[in-house]
């Protein structure tokens, strides 16, 4: 994850309320348990309420399933949605915000185009790595007297394949009953059909499933540079909370590498780590990368410093 766009998060007194939640739907229900749980940690109401209004009353932008907000210093300092929603929720209150979910979340999707075929209709989508939808056409679903004929069916595919051009998308999805997606198909250009995937009823968490995460390659390229960099001995590569704190420090840190959220326990003097780390990886401007199980580090985190 790129950290630029946090750094209002630095340098503001806490305590701070960091909440992640799905609001793709219930999210009245979600937010309700989460204000439980803060009310519980002694959150204050101020914050709560601040958290509140941006929740109530914000619309969430189509294509997008989850939100994240940091509250502190009397002010909403983060407020983002993005394309994938965490699983549950979280609920923290803290003297330093709780950053590291956006690691996750902010990951990129494949850019993909959605076609939503139905009888009467269909309803093309392109989208873009951030999640956001780029191009937004409907096709004859004024007419529901009318099917789609074999010239409109070829007028489909055509701007469907406009929008996988335009986008450089490696997947196409069609979605809606068999017959219509079947239809769609054939009237396809040969060569866009390995680009094709087919679901059955509403896309939405599929897409989300079948776009997955279009950094895995760049993921790879850190994992691999971080052996590479353990096994020259160059000094660029450093793991261990000790060792990855005092880089921190230092602000020699290019790009932190976690195995996954730390877990609550772990302490850098007297915070957390999973809270500590990824705040001074802002600071001194250091990317993050969750790097799950591709590589072990000592105590779940490394860095690779600047050259």
């Amino acid at each position: 994850m790129d950290t630029a766009s946090l750094h209002d998060v630095v340098g503001i007194e806490g305590p701070f309320v960091s909440v992640f939640l799905d609001v793709g739907d219930h999210v009245e229900l979600r937010w309700r348990a989460m204000r439980d749980q803060l009310q519980a940690q002694r959150a204050d109401p101020y914050l709560v309420a601040l958290a509140h209004n941006a929740i109530t009353s914000g619309e969430t932008p189509r294509g997008m399933a989850g939100r994240g907000l940091v509250v502190g210093g009397g002010r909403v300092l983060v407020d983002r949605y993005v394309p994938v929603p965490p699983t549950g929720y979280t609920a923290r209150y803290g003297v330093l915000p709780y950053l590291l979910p956006l690691a996750d979340l902010s990951e990129p999707l494949l850019p993909h185009v959605v076609v939503q075929v139905g009888e009467h209709g269909v309803d093309l989508r392109g989208v873009d790595p951030s999640g956001r939808p780029v191009a937004v056409a409907t096709v004859g679903a004024r007419r529901p007297d009318h099917r789609l004929d074999a010239t409109e069916l070829a007028d489909v595919a055509q701007e469907a394949t406009a929008l996988v051009d335009r986008l450089d998308a490696p997947l196409l999805v069609l979605a809606g009953p068999l017959a219509g997606r079947r239809s769609l198909r054939v009237a396809l250009p040969s060569r866009y059909h390995h680009l094709v995937v087919e679901v059955e009823g509403p896309p939405d968490r599929a897409v989300l499933h079948l776009a997955g995460r279009a950094n895995q390659d760049a993921r790879r390229a850190v994992v691999e540079r971080f052996r590479d960099e353990s096994t020259r001995l160059t000094g660029r590569a450093v793991h261990g909370l000790d060792a990855v704190s005092r880089a921190l420090d230092e602000g020699t840190v290019d790009t932190l590498l976690m195995t996954d959220v730390l877990a609550g326990s772990r302490l850098v003097g007297e915070h957390r780590a999973d809270e500590l780390l990824p705040l001074r990886a802002v600071a001194c401007e250091a990317d993050i990368v969750l790097v799950g199980g591709a590589i072990r580090l000592h105590e779940d985190v490394g860095a690779l410093l600047r050259g």
